[in-house]
C-alpha cells in the first residue's frame, strides 16, 4: 500500500511549531521531551496518511520526535541535552526550555521553560 502525504512537510513543521508555542511551558527535561513527542505525533497523525513506524524514518516522509539513541551531552552546559536528528538539533534544558536549530546553527524554534528561562544561560 502506497502512503500519500496530505500536507507538505514545511506546513506540518510550522503547525508543529505553532502548537508547541501555544502549549504550556514544560518544567523539566522529561516533560519537554514528552511535549515534543506528543505534539509532533499528533500533527503527523492528523496531517499525513503515513503510519508511524520509526524504523522507516529515512524513507517514509513522516517526521518523528527525538529518539533515545540520538541523545548527546552538551559539554559547555551540563543541564542541556542535545538530540541529533536528520536536519537539525533539538536542545532541551532541565528547566523544560526547548530550542531547535538547523544544521547551519540557525534557530528554528525557541520556547522558555516553566521558569521563564531559555535553554542557554545568559
Amino acid at each position: 500500500m502506497l502512503c500519500v502525504l496530505q500536507a507538505p512537510k514545511h506546513e506540518r513543521l510550522q503547525e508543529f511549531f505553532r502548537r508547541l508555542e501555544n502549549a504550556a511551558a514544560a518544567s523539566s527535561h522529561d516533560a519537554a521531551l514528552n511535549l515534543i513527542a506528543t505534539t509532533l505525533t499528533a500533527v503527523e497523525d492528523e496531517f499525513t496518511e503515513v503510519p508511524a513506524d520509526p524504523t522507516r524514518w529515512m524513507t517514509d516522509g513522516r517526521m518523528y520526535p527525538p529518539q533515545p539513541d540520538s541523545r548527546r551531552e552538551v559539554s559547555e552546559q551540563s543541564d542541556v541535552t542535545r538530540y541529533r536528528s536528520r536536519a537539525h538539533n533539538t536542545f532541551i534544558r532541565t528547566n523544560g526550555a526547548i530550542e531547535i536549530r538547523n544544521l547551519a546553527d540557525e534557530v528554528l524554534f525557541r520556547k522558555v521553560g516553566a521558569d521563564g528561562k531559555h535553554v542557554w544561560k545568559v
